[in-house]
């Protein structure tokens, strides 16, 4: 009898799988993109430190990233909590491109920092000026058709704006001009009285979720069609440029007494996509330098020395720091393999077709283009096996760590990383 209840505990003890069934059931469910960053550069490279021989994951720091993106986010969330904001401030319609809703928050700013002193004797339009200091994240509206983008901003500096009588009127004036006042909508609608609010709203920051609430958004990216353009002068100097002949088709420059070539300075405009950022903060908002905040901060965590925030990918690996102890460090055996196959393959085909002594010297043409052309997806195919096995092997070593305790997932990165999806497959 004991040794039946001893085999009925034995089956319903729970098995630990290994870790290569650990490995596929997190690829099954998607959840590998939460563990390491998937990007092609960021699985073939490491830090070691020059010291210790540590070894640190590399990471491609973009916020689209799933694996990057919901950690720069904590990261963030943090800084902003050391700055301590007091105000949280959102104005919708702010345009349909980030340039456009970029120049609205800065005049904006500008015209709240400044106040005014009224009109006439009597001051007509007197307000105080507003020291703010503030951290801005843009977000796309749900309608962006209609409503465009709009501005999350927490505020500190400031105890209290009055909405009606501050924000409305220079948010007006910001978006639509002075000329144009659009305020909130008041009418009657079935006997009863309606108010459209049309500029978002502020409130007084009482706990983190503010915070929380805004720096969720840092992960929402903006595609390169809503960036806008803005135009952009550019001085040439060129040579002056004379008529030669009856029909004017050739020039000659212009020679001076001297014998020098008369120049004169063009002027053209240029339109170019806008790289204004959707995240904007200003300088006195954090208590100290966001890089001395990261190193203090962050010390010793993977990726504590991001370098941008919004830079593109070849501007927004990490680098090696003047005097750091952390070198980058690059997988070069299977490169090195796949040049050589390459190489050899090519070789190969090639003296195949030579030694079949094919005399017309098209289709030979045909068959070696045909040949190389083969070649080349064979490499395409070699190198997807390789990343795969890069990506196998990565997998690996974070689910292996997780399992020894030497790394853990925090609740904050796990829950924006699910916001992340959610709003992944909803724009898809």
């Amino acid at each position: 009898m004991e040794n039946e209840v001893a085999l009925k505990q034995d089956r319903r003890l729970w098995r630990v799988p290994t870790l290569e069934e650990q490995a596929d059931t997190a690829e099954k469910h998607g959840v590998d993109t939460l563990l390491y960053c998937r990007d092609r550069w960021a699985v073939r490279h490491w830090w070691v430190h020059k010291e210790t021989g540590e070894k640190q994951r590399a990471r491609c720091n973009r916020w689209e990233c799933t694996y990057c993106g919901p950690r720069k986010v904590d990261l963030w969330r943090q800084l902003v909590k050391q700055a301590e904001p007091t105000l949280f401030l959102t104005l919708t319609k702010a345009g349909k491109t980030v340039e456009e809703a970029a120049r609205a928050l800065t005049t904006f700013v500008q015209a709240l920092r400044r106040g005014s002193k009224g009109r006439g004797p009597n001051r007509v339009g007197a307000r105080p000026a507003y020291p703010v200091e503030y951290f801005a994240v843009l977000e796309e509206h749900a309608n962006f058709q209609e409503n465009g983008f709009h501005w999350h901003l927490l505020i500190k500096g400031v105890d209290h704006i009055p909405y009606d009588e501050v924000i409305v009127p220079l948010w007006t004036s910001a978006v639509f001009g002075k000329d144009r006042q659009h305020l909130r909508k008041v009418y009657e609608k079935d006997g009863e009285e309606v108010r459209e609010e049309r500029y978002g709203w502020v409130e007084r920051i009482r706990n983190q979720r503010a915070i929380g609430y805004v720096t969720k958004y840092l992960t929402k990216a903006v595609g390169t069609g809503r960036r806008g353009v803005k135009q952009v002068k550019h001085k040439q100097l060129q040579a002056v440029l004379d008529p030669i002949g009856d029909g004017g088709y050739e020039y000659r420059a212009r020679v001076d007494e001297q014998g020098d070539v008369v120049t004169e300075i063009t002027e053209h405009v240029k339109e170019v996509v806008s790289k204004a950022h959707r995240v904007r903060y200003s300088r006195q908002f954090f208590p100290e330098s966001v890089a001395e905040m990261r190193k203090r901060l962050f010390a010793g965590l993977e990726g504590a020395s991001e370098q941008g925030d919004d830079k593109p990918i070849e501007e927004n690996v990490e680098q090696e720091e003047e005097g750091s102890p952390w070198q980058l460090m690059e997988m070069q055996e299977e490169e090195v393999n796949i040049e050589i196959y390459e190489q050899q393959r090519s070789m190969q085909l090639l003296s195949e077709i030579d030694e079949a002594g094919e005399d017309d010297l098209v289709k030979v043409d045909q068959l070696k283009r045909e040949a190389l052309a083969t070649v080349s997806e064979e490499v395409r195919e070699l190198k997807r096996d390789v990343y795969r096995q890069r990506k196998r092997r990565r997998l690996l070593e974070v689910l292996e760590d997780m399992n020894e305790g030497r790394c853990f997932l925090s609740r904050r990165v796990i829950n924006i990383w699910c916001y992340q999806r959610q709003y992944a497959r909803r724009a898809a």
